[in-house]
């Protein structure tokens, strides 16, 4: 290769990689900044009780992880990355533009729903493949993971702060359409960008998936597979009992799948296996109160905050209730490369960290944000707390996430072998996706319940100081046992030799 043709490569990719860290952040913004608003729009347009609220929430959270299945099998085998990122975000936008509709024809608001929760699926894992897919070009996987990691929190900080008030002060319609048109302006960037986003190997050469193209009949089958998960969406949405059925259902498959893998598997590969089970137990355990921090955090926010920051009297700023998760993205995004540099600086000194270990130490951090507001909404039951104590609270959850999320996949890709691995990622998503939707079932049951439409200031903090206790005890007790089964994990882990290290969370 020529020296002017390895120049236009590296110009192309450095194009292409800015070209998709611009849609992943236009697509989170426009992802987020629907779900910013979604909670209030459920009990102020469509008139949901909160607990009703919460559990669609958590329904919604769900189904939007668990259709990453979809987006990679789509990825991987019919479309390619690139298209399958475009394809998503156009009918994304078109979804969002419906969910603008919705207060004056209500019928669409289910049916957009569900394509959303879809979409988010086929963006979500194939935008990340496109930025890793820079590495080898003068860019280290670290780094890339940091850029692209940087992008999300940008993308989900702005939609937080900007969408619920543009929402309260110019309605619900033009807030969905900012969200709409955002995701259009990160589209026409990409599109204006030309084939970068595809991006390549380090010789510039095109992946097979993206070059290959079938045509009519591909996008057809691409449809086909989307509306089928769409309708099926749709029907866990419109129909809360047949999604517990469901819930149920997927519950009790998961420990089948397990124990099939298990008589399936080599001697040699069961350590492995058992590793992956637990640690995969502890990314569930993670996702419960996860859920927590875009619906419950909200009520709490909502009923009996005082939303202004203030230091000796001075306001520094106030928030929304909606716009308070954005202290969750912003404080993520800030502290994300400092941690980086920390793992690489400890893994220099004491040597990899193990993921056990990593999941051991997040899950203190889950321990301290409950306590927090538990501690917060104790005493006597009067007047708006102070923002502070939720400021906190979303500190520690933010570090808890650095540590924790994202080790999923890594567990499954250190621990299985590779004949098991497209099914193992399969389930692992699924099993994060009924995590979330149990938290807001453990949510609605410790104290949302007890919301009524007219609740007093005193009621509802009676009612969230219940539910931040028992989220505490709960997250005391699961820590206490994460730490305890550490050191077998530890000797199984050593015994299984693994000594490769793990990309940073």
């Amino acid at each position: 290769m020529s020296s002017r043709t390895r120049h236009g490569t590296a110009a192309a990719g450095r194009y292409g990689l800015t070209a998709a860290l611009m849609l992943e952040a236009a697509e989170r913004f426009s992802f987020y900044g629907m779900l910013s608003i979604l909670l209030v729009y459920l009990l102020d347009v469509r008139s949901l009780s909160a607990p009703q609220a919460n559990l669609f929430v958590g329904s919604f959270n769900a189904l939007s992880l668990v259709s990453t299945l979809l987006g990679g099998r789509l990825g991987d085998a019919v479309l390619g990355p690139a298209r399958t990122v475009l394809c998503g975000c156009l009918i994304q936008c078109a979804a969002l533009g419906l969910l603008g509709l919705s207060g004056t024809w209500p019928a669409v608001f289910l049916p957009a729903a569900a394509v959303i929760a879809v979409t988010n699926g086929l963006t979500r894992t194939n935008m990340a493949t496109l930025v890793l897919r820079h590495a080898g070009r003068g860019q280290s996987v670290d780094g890339l993971y940091t850029l692209y990691a940087f992008a999300v929190n940008l993308g989900a900080m702005f939609a937080f702060l900007l969408v619920p008030w543009i929402g309260k002060r110019h309605g619900y319609a033009i807030a969905f359409g900012t969200c709409a048109v955002s995701l259009l302006l990160g589209i026409a960037t990409v599109l204006l960008n030309g084939r970068g986003l595809v991006g390549g190997g380090a010789d510039g050469k095109e992946y097979a998936t993206d070059a290959a193209w079938a045509g009519g009949r591909t996008i057809l089958r691409a449809l086909a597979e989307i509306g089928g998960a769409v309708l099926f969406y749709w029907v866990v949405l419109n129909f809360p009992a047949g999604g517990r059925w469901v819930f149920w259902i997927v519950i009790a498959a998961i420990p089948l799948f397990w124990a099939g893998l298990w008589r399936s598997a080599a001697a040699a590969e069961r350590p492995g296996i058992a590793i992956c089970l637990i640690l995969v137990a502890e990314a569930m355990f993670y996702g419960v109160f996860d859920e927590q921090t875009t619906s419950t955090f909200v009520l709490y926010a909502l009923h009996d905050l005082n939303r202004d920051f203030s230091v000796a009297g001075f306001t520094l700023f106030r928030l929304d209730a909606p716009q308070i998760v954005a202290i969750n993205a912003g404080l993520t995004m800030l502290m994300g490369p400092p941690f980086v540099g920390l793992y690489r600086a400890l893994d220099r000194t004491f040597g990899t960290i193990a993921l056990s270990t990593k999941y051991a130490c997040g899950s203190v951090f889950i321990v301290v944000c409950f306590l927090i507001l538990s501690v917060d909404t104790a005493g006597p039951a009067s007047g708006l707390r102070a923002p502070w104590g939720m400021f906190g609270a979303y500190a520690a959850v933010s570090v808890a996430g650095l540590v924790m999320n994202g080790l999923g996949l890594s567990v499954v890709t250190t621990y299985l072998p590779s004949r098991v691995r497209n099914m193992s990622v399969a389930v692992y998503y699924i099993s994060t996706g009924l995590a979330m939707y149990g938290g807001s079932v453990l949510a609605n049951a410790m104290g949302i319940r007890r919301l009524g439409a007219s609740v007093s200031v005193a009621e509802s903090l009676v009612a969230f100081h219940a539910l931040f206790r028992g989220f505490t005890l709960l997250a005391g007790a699961g820590t206490a046992v994460i730490i305890l089964v550490l050191p077998a994990v530890r000797m199984m882990e050593r015994r299984f030799g693994t000594s490769r290290p793990s990309r940073p969370a």
